[in-house]
């Protein structure tokens, strides 16, 4: 009886729903976790929230951190690492900059550091000791990091779970209707296919958009918790312009899944960080969702006519 009972829970299609985003909220919090082991940092993705880094890390930027022995540092006002550390003047903030000189000083580091966006030869917090390093940045996701600091009003944060709330009963339509049991078996499998259809166009609809902007797509909006508090999002190649206007020129290289800008400045080429592509990452969801679907479409199909 229960063995029966559990069977027809799971065939239940909201259940299945409930149990796909449960599963999606501990793949998260699991990928959290294990990052800090992998990286070997307690802070492995860190919200960039000012502006001091532009254009290389823009503000709302993901950055993933790792771990770094401060005498593997490379320092070098073009090439050097970008590292995490702690404000020497109040260690509970972090600070993210470019270093550009690092000297041994008994059994520590002192490394002098400069944000991308500013002048001279170093900042306010050079030189610091190296016992305040948190670690480098390997990568940046652009959009991501926007969440995080668009949670500093309590306000938003109701806002964005509403919002979420509207796109989970949206998705759970399809389920919806098609366990309507009074419908007739002919109007039935008609309402059937016409919101698979519906919700079949309206994801690809969706994919395209964004793929789109991932490429030549900007916007702007508030950012609380950010410095300035105007905060742009960019496709790759609105990306490419960005960095212009901070250098005679930019060199965009891409790999798998990335991207990265370099900067010709006044008297050598700075280099940018990998940078997460959205637009190979959509494209790829895009083939694999049409795959996915003309495949079901054609077994379907080859079952009616067995049928």
């Amino acid at each position: 009886m229960a063995t029966e009972t559990l069977k027809k829970l799971w065939k239940n299609e909201y259940f299945q729903t409930a149990v796909t985003i449960a599963l999606i909220f501990a793949i998260v919090f699991s990928f959290y976790f294990g990052s800090q082991i992998i990286l070997g940092t307690e802070y492995p993705a860190l919200a960039v929230a000012s502006g001091s880094m532009l254009p290389t890390l823009n503000i709302g930027d993901l950055i993933i951190v790792q771990k770094v022995d401060p005498a593997q540092i490379n320092a070098d006002k073009f090439t050097g690492d970008v590292l995490v550390f702690r404000d020497p003047r109040n260690p509970s903030e972090l600070i993210v900059h470019r270093a550009v000189k690092i000297e041994k000083k008994d059994n520590h580091f002192l490394i002098t550091t400069l944000g991308d966006n500013m002048y001279g030869e170093k900042d306010q917090f050079s030189p610091w000791n190296s016992s305040l390093l948190i670690g480098k940045v390997v990568a940046r996701v652009p959009y991501i990091g926007n969440l995080p600091l668009f949670f500093h009003s309590e306000r938003n944060m109701y806002v964005f779970i509403l919002i979420i709330l509207i796109i989970l009963a949206v998705l759970m339509l399809p389920f919806s209707f098609s366990s309507e049991e009074k419908l007739g078996e002919e109007k039935k499998l008609f309402w059937k296919i016409d919101l698979q259809l519906v919700y079949f166009l309206v994801i690809n609809i969706l994919i395209v958009g964004f793929l789109i902007f991932s490429l030549w797509g900007a916007f702007t909006f508030w950012q609380p918790g950010a410095s300035p508090p105007q905060a742009t999002i960019f496709g790759m190649f609105k990306d490419l312009e960005f960095h212009e206007n901070f250098s005679s020129e930019a060199y965009l290289s891409q790999g798998f899944i990335t991207y990265r800008i370099d900067c010709q400045v006044s008297d050598g080429t700075r280099v940018g960080v990998p940078t997460f592509s959205w637009f190979q990452f959509s494209l790829l969801v895009f083939t694999a969702y049409n795959s996915w679907k003309i495949f079901s479409f054609v077994k379907a199909w080859k079952l009616g006519k067995q049928t």
